[in-house]
């Protein structure tokens, strides 16, 4: 299998998965993705800033990487939410790229899948209330994956 550059686009059709730690009190019935499944981590910023590139929060493309294959990289339960990149990207991200994974992850099933949506961190003097706002936009247009 052809292993995407990083930092290349992810097309634009592809359904991309992220695997967020579920709620307090998850019920999956009526549950809708928030602003709180999008926020940046702390190691998402700093490795950013370690690599020089852009803050991505990580996602996986369904085309190269399975829901099981993407579990796999989790060390806790998660839940699975997923959403078409051109989507994401009309909604207000400022991109959707794969984004190689270290070398000790590099070799494991579905890791040619991993990518990172870029343009979810806080800007400076952004207030908090529109950045949230900003993600909202963007967590709307993932849904929860009944499949997994």
């Amino acid at each position: 299998m052809l292993v995407p550059v990083d930092g290349s686009p992810v097309p634009g059709e592809h359904r991309v998965l992220r695997l967020p730690v579920p709620p307090k009190d998850f019920t999956p019935d009526g549950w809708k993705p928030s602003h709180q499944e999008l926020e940046p981590s702390g190691d998402d910023k700093r490795h950013a800033e370690e690599s020089g590139r852009p803050t991505r929060v990580s996602v996986w493309d369904a085309v190269l990487t399975t829901i099981a294959e993407a579990r796999a990289f989790r060390s806790r339960p998660v839940i699975t939410i997923a959403a078409v990149v051109t989507r994401v990207r009309v909604a207000g991200a400022t991109a959707v790229v794969y984004d190689r994974l270290k070398p000790s992850d590099s070799d494991k099933p579905g890791a040619a899948g991993h990518a990172g949506i870029e343009g979810l961190e806080r800007t400076k003097g952004e207030p908090k209330i529109a950045w949230r706002t900003r993600l909202q936009k963007i967590a709307e247009v993932f849904e929860l994956d009944s499949t997994a």
